[in-house]
């Protein structure tokens, strides 16, 4: 019976608290989740269509392992339309079945055990177990009060082991977005260290600002150290077709393959020719403008709702569709993981504690409004005043 034991590596790292709060909330009536990170938006009809027709015309099969000709020759075009970034589709992109795959691909193909991650605290809860099932050891950089990157001391994370560092901006779960002279010192860094950088960028076209999304691989010195990860999920509403890509040296690219190759062999067919053709047109471009305005009325609303509420302080998110309100706990509620299930418990809200994200995430939230009408925001409200 011994051998029937699980892998030690799984014991390294704990479930998904957000799957796990997904997964009690199914067939509960009247349970609002603020949970789970997807929008409702319906996808556009044009994508429909088209992944329609070529299911229809009989595009069921494998594609190549790096993806089909026509998804990354439109993934390397909207790179140079929207951020002037050039990348040869034929050895610079790899289609993978999802932005979390790419993830695990990338530091599977370069972290050997024992090395060292750099990840923003708070960030997404699958960096810190992807890195550690790689072999690797999460290494938490400190935020600075509005949860951005501090970049004061940089040195500090810095050891003979350090390898990769992770950045993600806007960022989930704060919402928060860093400029371009924020981001030099960590860009510096990265150079001066020789690590590789790892850019998560699957909120591109989820921002409330003025400014324009920053492509990490584009500032100065990042280029031809940094893979970006990316994921259509969020942008066009289709998280249940897993397709998101990689993009980056092609050296780097092509050790990634290698361990994609093994892992799935390739991503989905039709979906990679149905974005491919759809992500250039003017469809696409309506739509996330749509998808950006809609998101942003939530967030106001939703950031409005929590700060009217005593006890709870929440920070305006410049994109994503993630608020991260702050509590100040009663004396009943000593940890957020606590006050997450008295929520769950008494008012069948979702809300994920912050810890999940990091230990800064102490204290705090996450709530996810890219599921959620005007009006459930407006219920959740009601329902934190009276617990």
């Amino acid at each position: 019976m011994t051998k029937m034991k699980n892998a030690e590596r799984l014991n390294k790292i704990a479930p998904s608290g957000i799957r796990e709060l997904f997964s009690r909330a199914q067939g509960i009536p009247g349970v609002i989740s603020l949970g789970i990170g997807q929008p409702n938006i319906p996808t556009p009809k044009g994508l429909i269509d088209s992944v329609v027709r070529l299911i229809e015309n009989g595009d069921n099969y494998y594609s190549p392992t790096p993806g089909t000709k026509i998804f990354r020759e439109g993934v390397a075009e909207q790179n140079k339309r929207d951020y002037n970034l050039d990348f040869d589709p034929n050895t610079q992109i790899l289609a993978t079945a999802s932005g979390c795959e790419a993830l695990y691909c990338a530091l599977m193909a370069f972290v050997d055990p024992g090395d060292e991650v750099l990840i923003p605290d708070p960030s997404f809860l699958t960096y810190p177990r992807q890195t550690v099932l790689a072999g690797g050891v999460p290494v938490w950089m400190k935020p600075t009060k509005e949860l951005k990157i501090d970049t004061s001391n940089l040195q500090e994370y810095i050891s003979e082991r350090s390898k990769v560092i992770i950045l993600n901006f806007p960022s989930n779960p704060t919402g928060e977005i860093m400029t371009s002279s924020e981001l030099k010192p960590i860009i510096d860094l990265a150079v001066d260290n020789d690590l590789i950088i790892l850019t998560d960028e699957v909120y591109e076209k989820c921002i409330f600002t003025d400014d324009k999304h920053i492509r990490v691989s584009n500032l100065d010195g990042a280029y031809d150290r940094t893979i970006l990860l990316n994921s259509f999920s969020k942008t066009l509403c289709v998280p249940g077709w897993r397709l998101g890509y990689a993009a980056g040296p092609k050296e780097m690219i092509g050790q990634i393959t290698k361990m994609h190759s093994f892992v799935v062999a390739n991503a989905p067919s039709a979906q990679q020719n149905a974005i491919g053709e759809f992500i250039n047109t003017s469809e696409f471009d309506e739509f996330t403008k749509k998808l950006r305005d809609t998101l942003m009325e939530r967030m106001i609303k939703i950031v409005k709702g929590f700060n009217s509420i005593n006890g709870i302080s929440c920070r305006k998110p410049e994109g994503s569709f993630y608020a991260f309100p702050r509590v100040t706990f009663h004396k009943d509620y000593t940890t957020s993981k606590e006050l997450s299930e008295e929520i769950f418990e008494k008012q069948k809200i979702v809300l994920v504690p912050g810890t999940e994200f990091g230990p800064s995430g102490e204290g705090h939230l996450r709530a996810s409004f890219g599921s959620s009408s005007l009006e459930q925001i407006d219920e959740v409200m009601q329902r934190l005043e009276e617990l």
